[in-house]
């Protein structure tokens, strides 16, 4: 027994350094687009990327492992024949796809995915990207490795795994080979929390050619298989001219302004408060939210983009909608080419902060941010592990008492400050440990959330930090409050926004139509900086001829005007909402759901 679990151990370690080796190949091939990296960057680089190398390595262990199981009664030989066929195979492929990787690099600017099968069609034209002479480069390159590789590997696996006799002690052996395969799981998930193992996990810096570098391409390439479509001819109604001319009209304004300014200060220190599944639907459980809609400046008329929070954050710091068959959040390769409201802050002279009681690599959210420019952040390991209560983490009322302490400790600080804060607590399944007051767990949930946000603001009220501060409050998406609002339907998106704060000019209701897509084009505006790359957003208070909200649901999409709506499901290719017979709003809506995944398309 004892030899089969040294042969497992040491199968595994090997998957290990082969993919460690990988990285290290990537480093030296890539070295001029590097740039100036030190040698701990190089260590960084192999140590962040082992969450990723430990889950395909337990993955390729996963058949031998389970064969170790069976070879308590097979043949020994029959055992290393079909390992020794497998593990010649997977590596193989490994090495290919690390010279495949490596070669494409420089012109994609994108570690191997999925696009690569694309080529594949047309051999022709691959070998034509090439001179025949680096063809034959890689060949030998790969004949070579594979030899090292081959004689390395033979070497290290060549102990035997004897016989076991008696049928007692080879149930014994199976059993524990049987536990050693399950235990495979832990590094194939990555970790016993609600996240899964995703390229997001090995990011952690703010130079992105070094996240790229720690990224596993065969991972890479399996998580690019497995993502949502983002297949640009699924949603083409019309030419692209057309369609980009549509939005155009919608996204223009007819040359007037409200010259009513929004804030006191051109750079004031800003709070956005991204609230956990915040419903309209859900306002009479927010007293506290109540007296900020009194005091600040309340949209009445604002809607999501879309029904979940990887969805939400991007349209809420990139303008960007949601989509209705995908999540752009999981593509860390084009979330690097959106516009952020960080980003644009940034380069004005602001620091960046991001709070989030959870854990940070659910949804490719670490790369999502790291992309947008956050490298101080604020998550779930941030904190002692007694204070994780909740399924999701941290509860609100532990982080946003952490946010209100580290903010007002900040008042001093010689440059304006951007915090970004997303809770948690009244995520499904709504458990939170306070007094119940709703029938409704989603209410109750609310409420206690409502209650977090109500201290948090009144701590900055007392500090000197309020007097220049503006807090922009709103859902990450809706929730369907009552049970009788459908998925689809547009009162499952009906957010608030409220804005709050002592650097805040404006206050009262604004009843426009709105997205929280609008949001950071009304920011920057407010603040005199240029909005236009946020090609789907629009500045709230720009007078237009239209105003509208758009969202998306699962294979879906709703458009609002000021006139009725318009929800359309893909999947039955037809209407399933038209308050009247304006058939030019279904056309704009067709218009807007291609033009989203043509910009998509173009993102690199």
């Amino acid at each position: 027994m004892k030899q089969r679990v040294l042969f497992f151990l040491k199968y595994y370690l090997f998957w290990v350094l082969f993919f460690m080796l990988q990285k290290l190949v990537f480093m030296l091939w890539q070295y001029r687009l590097l740039g100036e990296v030190s040698w701990h960057d190089w260590f960084l680089v192999m140590w962040h990327g082992l969450p990723l190398d430990f889950s395909v390595a337990a993955y390729i262990t996963a058949l031998p492992a389970l064969l170790l199981i069976m070879s308590v009664w097979l043949p020994e030989r029959v055992f290393h024949l079909i390992v020794d066929i497998y593990t010649a195979v997977v590596m193989a492929v490994g090495l290919m796809a690390m010279l495949a990787d490596n070669g494409t690099f420089p012109a994609w600017g994108f570690r191997l995915d999925k696009t690569v099968f694309m080529y594949l069609s047309s051999p022709k034209e691959v070998l034509a990207c090439a001179p025949w002479w680096q063809w034959v480069a890689a060949v030998v390159a790969f004949a070579v490795l594979m030899a090292v590789l081959w004689l390395a590997y033979r070497r290290l696996m060549r102990n035997r795994l004897g016989k076991i006799t008696g049928c007692k002690r080879q149930c014994v052996a199976a059993f524990v080979m049987f536990l050693l395969t399950a235990l495979l799981f832990l590094p194939i998930r990555g970790s016993v929390s609600v996240s899964t193992m995703n390229t997001g996990r090995v990011y952690y810096s703010s130079n992105q050619m070094l996240n790229l570098a720690a990224v596993n391409p065969v991972f890479n390439v399996v998580e690019s298989l497995s993502e949502q479509n983002f297949d640009t001819r699924r949603y083409t109604y019309m030419s692209s001219v057309e369609a980009h001319d549509i939005v155009k009209t919608l996204t223009a304004s007819c040359g007037q302004q409200d010259v009513e300014p929004l804030l006191l200060s051109p750079a004031p220190d800003i709070i956005l408060i991204i609230w956990e599944s915040m419903s309209a639907n859900a306002w009479e459980a927010l007293p506290c939210m109540h007296q900020v809609a009194e005091e600040g400046l309340w949209f009445t008329n604002a809607y999501s983009s879309s029904f979940r929070t990887d969805r939400g954050v991007v349209a809420l710091l990139s303008a960007f909608p949601g989509q209705p068959s995908s999540s752009l959040m999981t593509a860390p390769a084009k979330t690097a080419s959106l516009p952020f409201l960080s980003r644009d802050l940034q380069r004005n002279g602001y620091r960046l902060h991001w709070y989030y009681g959870g854990d940070e690599d659910f949804t490719n959210m670490r790369s999502y941010l790291l992309n947008g420019g956050f490298d101080n952040r604020v998550c779930d390991k941030s904190f002692p592990l007694g204070t994780r209560l909740s399924k999701w983490g941290v509860p609100d009322d532990i982080l946003l008492d952490y946010c209100a302490q580290n903010i007002c400790s900040r008042r001093s600080a010689d440059c304006p400050q951007a915090d970004v804060i997303l809770t948690l607590s009244s995520h499904e399944p709504f458990e939170i440990n306070t007094a119940k007051r709703f029938d409704s767990k989603y209410l109750n949930a609310m409420a206690y959330t409502d209650s977090c946000v109500g201290d948090f603001i009144d701590s900055l009220r007392l500090s000197a930090y309020w007097n220049n501060c503006l807090v922009v409050i709103t859902g990450d998406h809706g929730y369907p409050y009552p049970e009788s609002v459908r998925n689809y339907d547009p009162r499952r998106y009906h957010v608030p926004v409220l804005l709050t704060g002592g650097a805040l000019a404006r206050h009262g209701k604004v009843e426009t139509l709105c997205s929280q897509t609008d949001i950071v084009p009304t920011l920057l505006a407010a603040m005199g900086l240029d909005h236009s790359a946020y090609l789907f957003g629009k500045d709230i208070f720009a007078c237009r001829n239209e105003q509208w909200a758009f969202y998306s649901f699962n294979d879906g999409w709703g458009l609002l005007t000021d006139d009725g709506a318009t929800v359309y499901d893909k999947r039955q290719e037809k209407l399933i909402i038209q308050t009247d017979t304006a058939s030019v709003r279904e056309r704009q809506g067709k218009a807007l759901v291609q033009c989203i995944y043509e910009e998509i398309d173009l993102l690199q």
